[in-house]
């Protein structure tokens, strides 16, 4: 069942650091976003029918995404757990075509964000040794987020 709604200052943010981090195209990740976000307000309506739920348009929404200043995310740690938040805040059994091609381009660049982590740290991104755990469940993370990837080179960051 979902329960929330996804904000429009966490799908900035998400496109901000998709390009930082995934080096994919603008249009592509913008479209991908937008089905998700759609997604998710449509499931989120079926499960809450009498909540009243306006939805942007595909140009307003990519405005949005272009002229909205959120920086991105510090680290691919937090962009993993941002991406997993968008999976699990849609229902696939509820969507259209459209939204479920969004949904398999979504679950590749979890699996590809898997894979370079692991390639250049020799551990799972969802291991004890890295931020996984300390990091929200969300699309805007917190402030006092880790900035490395490695929850011991946070630890022993020398303080400013």
């Amino acid at each position: 069942m979902i329960n929330h709604i996804v904000s429009i200052p966490g799908y900035i943010q998400l496109y901000r650091s998709l390009l930082r981090f995934y080096y994919g195209s603008e249009n592509d990740i913008k479209e991908m976003l937008y089905q998700l976000n759609t997604a998710n307000l449509d499931c989120f309506g079926y499960y809450h029918p009498d909540v009243y739920l306006v939805q942007s348009g595909p140009a307003l929404f990519s405005q949005w995404l272009d002229n909205t200043s959120y920086r991105p995310y510090r680290t691919e740690v937090q962009l993993y757990k941002a991406l997993q938040c968008l999976q699990y805040s849609v229902e696939q059994d509820l969507m259209t075509s459209a939204q479920r091609e969004a949904l398999q381009k979504l679950r590749c660049i979890i699996s590809n964000i898997e894979y370079r982590f692991y390639k250049a740290f020799g551990m799972e991104i969802e291991d004890s040794r890295t931020i996984y755990n300390v990091c929200a469940f969300n699309l805007v993370p917190r402030e006092d987020e880790p900035s490395v990837p490695i929850l011991r080179d946070w630890i022993y960051l020398p303080s400013a």
